[in-house]
Formats: structure tokens, sequence, C-alpha cells
């Protein structure tokens, strides 16, 4: 599929998709699947814990949902009722979620769920947000504007793509990993500078959305682990 045909699946739509919402709610049988799944991951945290709510964000509590995006369910959490170290708290939770999403591929309506324990206090900048617990929108969406500048994104793709693939032959050949930390954090720096000026509908944020989908960034973590790996290898 051609960069063109990429970027015209991150316009967005008219209406929240019919396949999870009736008009602006969610529906029932969505709902119940989505609590039973919470329910799950909270069982195999196999600490306890008090649910605070369980919301439903993302693209697909929006309306720039794409063929590749997944349902971000999150679980809300007081790490402080849990243990007063709240740092250790964290990155228990952080560690299990990425155990369990790299362990299991639960989908609903072939729709992959992404899990996250999330701080009560944290800041979520999502312009969608759903209470699966409560039925009702914390944060409803509005609609997006439809244009963005589709030159400088297809330019800007080819141009991250590029520097991608130099960045991995670099670190193959000298087994350096600065090279992979510098543009993870160029992509990452980009998005947030465009979230933050511009919404979810800036040219930057459709830029790694593309280079996401494109499995070009999961390219540059693999090699980083793979050096590191090597390293570490007798």
């Amino acid at each position: 599929m051609s960069i063109s045909s990429k970027i015209k699946q991150h316009l967005p739509h008219d209406n929240l998709s019919v396949k999870l919402w009736k008009e602006d709610k969610l529906k029932p049988d969505i709902r119940e699947q989505l609590l039973a799944i919470s329910d799950a991951f909270v069982d195999y945290l196999g600490i306890s814990i008090d649910v605070i709510d369980v919301t439903f964000t993302g693209s697909y509590a929006n309306y720039n949902y794409t063929p590749y995006s997944d349902i971000d369910l999150h679980i809300i959490v007081d790490p402080s009722s849990i243990n007063r170290d709240v740092d250790l708290v964290e990155e228990f939770l952080k560690a299990k979620r990425q155990f369990w999403n790299d362990r299991h591929d639960i989908r609903v309506l072939n729709i992959e769920v992404e899990l996250y324990a999330q701080d009560v206090d944290e800041e979520h900048a999502s312009s969608g947000v759903y209470s699966v617990k409560n039925d009702e929108w914390i944060n409803k969406p509005d609609k997006f504007r439809t244009d963005f500048d589709e030159r400088k994104v297809s330019r800007k793709v080819k141009y991250f793509k590029k520097q991608i693939s130099m960045e991995i032959e670099e670190a193959k050949m000298n087994r350096d990993t600065a090279g992979l930390a510098r543009i993870i954090k160029k992509i990452r720096d980009m998005r947030s500078a465009g979230l933050e000026k511009s919404g979810e509908m800036a040219d930057e944020n459709i830029i790694y959305k593309i280079l996401r989908s494109e499995g070009d960034i999961q390219k540059l973590y693999d090699m980083r682990d793979n050096v590191f790996d090597v390293d570490l290898s007798l």
C-alpha cells in the first residue's frame, strides 16, 4: 500500500465505530466483554487491589480509528493504596502489563485489546475517555479537523524510514545503540510536540502512526534489544 493510501486511512470518520458503539453508547455485549477482560487482568496481578474505574480510550473511543487501531483498556488504580512505595508499585504494574500484553492476544471483534494499569492521578491527554465501569463518557470526543498536510506527512515518513534503516544498519555493524536511542527520542519528541500543539490529528502524530503501523518503530526496539542480548551473551 502506498504512503498516500496509508495517510488517507488516518482521516477522521464522521461517526464512532459501529462495531463497538451504538450512537454514543458502548454496545452492551462489548462493555460486558471488556469488563470480563479487566477482571481477568486484575486476577492475574495476584495482589489485593481496588479498581477505581475501567476506562476505554484511544482511537476507537474517538473518530480517528484505523484498521491498525486497538482498544486501549485502562484499569484505574491508586498505587498508594497497595504499598507506600509508589514507585515500586508502578514498576510492578508496568512489568505485569508488559508480560500480559506480550503473552496474550485478546481481541474483541478482531480488534486487539491493549491493557494498561493507570495511576488515578496520572494525566491522560486523549480527547475520548469512556468509563466502561459506569457506562458513561468521562471525556466525550469532538470531531477533528479533516485535513492535514499530506505532502509534508509523506515527505517526513520517507525521511524517517530512511533514517531508521540507516541507524539499524549502523547498529548491526558497530553493535552500538546510541543512534537508535537518538532517533527513538526524535520520533517521540516530534509526536509529543504535535499532540501538544494541534491534538491527535497533528501532522506529527499521523507520521508517528504510519511509522508504527508499518513496523518501522518496532524495528528500532528489536534491534536495540538484539544488541543488548548479544553483548551479554558468551
